[in-house]
């Protein structure tokens, strides 16, 4: 009994320390791939997730008209908020096949403390939207360009331009 009880329990412990791994770069939207950082290669029918950071004045927002419903800790002296719902997303060019939708706009606001003995502290915001863009299966392999615009509710528009590179 206790010979076929072990490589039960390895082969469980191993299950559940994969489950612990880190995802790959890109590979969900709490992990996305920075759109800033070079042009992401995919392979047929795979998702992947970009990241494009905004500013709030790029919309022509103040930090007091995002309202997440929870401002949820996310180190030291920040919060993380989720704020897609006062967003809207139009893509504009799609090529054929291709997936293209935005996945979550997200806020975090941070204290940073002043510099000097009569400096006071402020809040600073960073502003960001994760795109999911989605392969067909039997693309033709090279650049693909993607474009949208992304809207605030209360305030203006920007556009979204994001490349992928389909492997063969």
């Amino acid at each position: 009994m206790r010979k076929i009880a072990w490589p039960f329990v390895a082969a469980l412990t191993a299950l559940l320390l994969s489950s612990c791994a880190p995802s790959v770069l890109g590979g969900s939207a709490n992990n996305p791939f920075p759109a800033a950082g070079g042009v992401p290669h995919v392979s047929g029918g795979q998702t992947i997730y970009l990241r494009v950071d905004h500013s709030l004045a790029d919309f022509g927002l103040e930090p007091s008209a995002l309202e997440p419903a929870l401002w949820v800790p996310s180190g030291y002296s920040s919060e993380l908020g989720d704020v897609t719902g006062q967003f809207g997303f139009t893509a504009d060019r799609v090529p054929d096949g291709w997936g293209f939708r935005l996945q979550a706009v997200r806020v975090e606001r941070s204290s940073q403390s002043g510099s000097g003995s009569s400096a006071a502290g402020r809040t600073v915001y960073a502003l960001w939207a994760v795109y999911e863009v989605t392969a067909p299966t039997d693309g033709i392999p090279g650049p693909y360009r993607f474009r949208g615009a992304l809207r605030a509710r209360g305030g203006g528009e920007v556009p979204v331009r994001l490349s992928v590179e389909l492997d063969g």
